[in-house]
């Protein structure tokens, strides 16, 4: 069973408030959402929003039903959809298709949603918000993970074709290349720019595999090795 790691990397900050995201729902904290409007309010003299309640206007409910549809969480059913939105609640359909809820006590206790409904929030909050937003994302927050997470299953399909393969040693290595150490979690804290030289590695090594320029675990991890090498002595000449 895939472990549900929260991740929180220095990349993910809005107005200096980390944004929680879990690693195998891909949810986004709303409440991490709220405390970052919290600071940017007093910062800028902002109005007071809450972002549960944009959640459940009519007009962010049609623009909900057009994401789901697309996405194919619901029905094609708009008339249907908001007649369930009306008579159930906006919170209490989401939470039915796994896309939002509420967990934890006290101070601990948190809002999470599907990132795409998290992201319409936000953007709906306050016109600054909604352009710290889209630079966050096109920073890379997201995409750079998904990206990663996409070329380590390429990297992990061309070594089944070792006699020997070693996925968990691969992925060590790949740590200690990137990273400069391996520890469990330690891609969760990734930065942009890490996970980035993440992915193009995985990429890289999973392209001279299929090319059968690398044809076994020992000759994975030596190429592994030289790329780290490579590195380092970038690093020396750079200082």
């Amino acid at each position: 069973m895939k472990t549900n790691v929260v991740m929180q990397s220095p990349d993910r900050e809005l107005f200096g408030v980390k944004i929680r995201q879990e690693s195998k729902t891909g949810h986004l904290s709303l409440s991490d959402l709220q405390a970052a409007y919290a600071v940017a309010q007093v910062q800028n003299g902002w109005g007071r929003r809450d972002a549960y309640e944009v959640l459940l206007t009519s007009t962010n409910a049609e623009r909900i039903y057009y994401i789901l549809e697309k996405r194919g969480a619901v029905k094609p059913d708009f008339p249907g959809f908001m007649e369930s939105v009306k008579s159930q609640g906006m919170t209490k359909l989401l939470k039915a298709a796994d896309l939002y809820r509420t967990g934890g006590r006290g101070a601990n206790r948190c809002t999470w949603c599907d990132p795409y409904i998290w992201v319409l929030i936000a953007m709906e909050l306050n016109p600054m918000l909604y352009a710290q937003t889209v630079i966050w994302l096109t920073d890379g927050l997201i995409l750079n993970r998904i990206e990663a997470g996409n070329m380590y299953r390429g990297l992990s399909s061309a070594i089944a074709r070792f006699p020997a393969p070693d996925y968990a040693g691969t992925a060590k290595v790949l740590n200690l290349v990137v990273f400069g150490k391996h520890e469990s979690g330690i891609r969760q804290a990734a930065t942009a720019a890490e996970l980035k030289e993440l992915a193009t590695l995985e990429e890289n090594m999973a392209f001279a595999i299929n090319m059968q320029y690398i044809n076994s675990q020992e000759q994975l991890i030596e190429g592994l090795r030289q790329a780290w090498v490579l590195k380092s002595n970038k690093l020396i000449n750079s200082k």
